[in-house]
């Protein structure tokens, strides 16, 4: 094993926070995970990890290492992407990882025109609610719900305020009456999402949110979610924008209640270094910015006719 496996090594259980969880990362055995780190450590004559609340956390001789590992990480990371951008073509891939929704029925249609005026461009959409792996390379640029992640040398700016709320299908609340009221919501059936917390529907007095007690479907992707919220199996919590591409298939329940949530450009420090992911992440970030008002409140993309 050479000296730069090693610090991949140590990197990668500083990151993980385990031997495990740094052996999925490398897609490598545990045992070559401890065999590279202790071979680290004699070599080095001091520890790099001390074990604290069930995680690796590093020392002294540990941080030390880690700073440099990412600046050599870093450093291999722009030697590549140059080397790919050699002429004045832009060319290669850019592999941008999204949730369905967004990822589904948003990005295609604003990168079309950034491909045509790069016909050498490669865009590689990665749709799923998997928190890629940006350092590692798991994605150039990412699209994530909440915040930027906290994975080390993050490059990042907040793309939009994504407007929510309650709908049901009509059907649905002909046969099962429509609440007037938080409290009435309790009596009814859910439609959850199975990969977050309860995002933004009303709360009690003690800060619980309200919701149906009677879980109807749970759906891992923007796209089974709203098709089974239109589909009358109950209400659930949505964004207005995807409400309204639905036309009379969705009803407001509760029209008075709103909720929030940010939706995060993300790319790791090394996008600076690279025409072609700089490119890519500047045009979303201006799309974005275009289109303000269709993440907000749901108005019709200005990218779409």
């Amino acid at each position: 094993m050479n000296t730069w496996d090693e610090y991949q090594i140590a990197l990668a259980v500083h990151e993980g926070g385990s031997h495990a969880a740094a052996a999925k990362l490398l897609k490598v055995s545990q045992p070559t995970i401890s065999r590279g780190l202790r071979s680290l450590e004699e070599r080095l004559g001091e520890p790099l990890f001390e074990r604290r609340s069930g995680t690796n956390r590093p020392t002294g001789t540990g941080q030390l290492v880690i700073r440099h590992a990412i600046r050599m990480r870093d450093d291999a990371a722009a030697i590549e992407r140059a080397s790919a951008e050699l002429g004045d073509e832009i060319a290669g891939e850019v592999v941008l990882t999204s949730s369905d929704g967004v990822g589904g029925d948003w990005l295609p249609h604003v990168l079309a025109p950034l491909r045509d005026r790069h016909p050498q461009l490669v865009l590689r959409i990665d749709l799923g609610m998997h928190t890629a792996n940006l350092a590692a390379g798991d994605a150039d640029i990412a699209l994530r719900w909440g915040g930027p992640g906290k994975q080390q040398s993050l490059f990042f700016k907040r793309a939009a305020q994504v407007g929510w709320g309650l709908y049901a299908s009509p059907d649905y609340l002909d046969s099962h009456s429509r609440p007037r009221q938080p409290g009435d919501l309790i009596g009814h059936q859910l439609v959850d999402w199975g990969y977050i917390d309860p995002i933004g529907w009303p709360e009690d007095e003690t800060g619980e949110p309200v919701r149906p007690r009677q879980v109807a479907v749970i759906a891992n992707s923007a796209t089974s979610h709203l098709q089974a919220i239109k589909s009358g199996f109950g209400i659930g919590m949505t964004s207005h924008r995807l409400a309204r591409q639905s036309g009379d298939a969705l009803e407001r329940v509760l029209p008075d209640h709103e909720a929030t949530q940010s939706l995060f450009l993300v790319a790791h420090e090394g996008v600076k270094r690279s025409r072609r992911h700089r490119l890519v992440f500047d045009h979303l970030d201006a799309a974005f910015k275009r289109d303000a008002a269709h993440f907000r409140k749901g108005d019709f993309s200005v990218f779409r006719s």
